[in-house]
């Protein structure tokens, strides 16, 4: 039986690491409805492929939580498309639109995320080595995250 804990990577987004609890790409057609007036029925019309949209449930915990939690908050926060890497997929160009913290207080030295990226259009180029990913983090003002990529290398 495969072994799935082994095969799953660690996630990033602009370099910066977390680990994911739970992620749901969204992907599907876009289709118009056509309900013609005093007609029993309606005309559908494809007119192409969603751009894809993944939820992701995220989490940054240990004793650099808070540390690791800004990297993550100002890499989300940063202008343009870099590259998402998650567990399961191959990395592609996303934006991140949208970055939800959640903190408990009986959860010190974890953070939880919901994070929302959509798939970049246009022949986004970003650098795919480890040392673009902590180059792009270094850029977008990451210092934090450049220490904590340092570190798991």
């Amino acid at each position: 039986m495969r072994d799935w804990s082994k095969t799953l990577r660690r996630a990033s987004f602009r370099g910066v690491p977390f680990w994911v609890d739970a992620e749901e790409p969204e992907v599907g057609r876009r289709v118009v409805a056509h309900e013609i007036s005093g007609g029993d029925a309606s005309l559908t019309e494809d007119m192409g492929a969603r751009t894809k949209t993944i939820f992701v449930e995220a989490y940054v915990a240990g004793d650099l939580a808070d540390v690791a939690g800004q990297a993550l908050e100002q890499a989300c926060g940063a202008p343009g498309a870099s590259l998402l890497i998650l567990p399961m997929d191959a990395g592609e160009a996303a934006h991140c639109l949208s970055c939800s913290r959640n903190r408990r207080k009986d959860r010190n030295g974890f953070i939880a995320y919901r994070l929302e990226f959509m798939r970049a259009g246009g022949g986004v180029a970003f650098a795919a080595s480890g040392l673009g990913q902590l180059r792009s983090a270094f850029n977008a003002g990451l210092a934090a995250a450049s220490v904590l990529i340092a570190a798991q290398l």
